[in-house]
Formats: structure tokens, C-alpha cells, sequence
């Protein structure tokens, strides 16, 4: 989670049942490739930008396929949240880390 971390609002669930859930959907999006941008499974997203490639947070058809859907709804989840960036990053083969 070197360039963005999952946030979730509140919700009526137990904390760490959400944390949980938010842990289990990142590993998930990380073991999974990308349909939209091609990369592999345990690399971050990528857009490009003016002819240059930059991370970018997992896209939406990544996280359908890695199943999404179905782990955080339980919880009270309804899709990913993103905290804000930090920064904009060159996109390069660097590994997801597991939580």
C-alpha cells in the first residue's frame, strides 16, 4: 500500500471485521491482473497520461474480477474508497505488497 490505502466510511459493522474485509479485498485486487490496463497479478495499476505511464489505484473491471464485490458487501461495504493520493508516481514493475 505504498501509493494508496483503502479507507471505508463507518458503518454498523465491527471494526476489525471491516478491516478485515478491506485486507482481504487489496490482496485479492493484488493477486489478480488488471483487465483494463493489461498488467499482471502483484503489480499496481497504470494510466497514461501525455504519453507517460503513472500508478494509478486498481481499476474497477480488477476489482470485479478479483471478487470485490462479493467480500465487502457483508460488511456494509459497497465499494472501495481511496485515500487521497500521495502523489503521482512513474507506473514501473514494482510488486503490490500483501497486508
Amino acid at each position: 500500500m505504498r501509493y494508496f490505502t483503502l479507507t471505508a466510511k463507518r458503518t454498523s459493522g465491527d471494526t476489525a471485521d471491516v478491516e478485515a474485509a478491506l485486507r482481504r479485498a487489496w490482496n485479492a485486487c493484488a493477486e489478480t491482473p488488471c483487465p483494463k490496463c493489461g498488467v499482471q497479478a502483484w503489480q499496481y495499476c497504470r494510466d497514461r497520461t501525455r504519453g507517460a505511464w503513472y500508478v494509478t489505484r486498481f481499476h474497477r473491471p480488477r476489482q470485479d474480477a478479483a471478487g470485490v464485490p462479493d467480500i465487502l458487501p457483508p460488511v456494509g461495504i459497497h465499494g472501495l474508497s481511496w485515500a487521497k493520493g500521495k502523489g503521482t508516481f512513474p507506473w514501473d514493475d514494482r510488486r503490490v505488497p500483501a497486508v
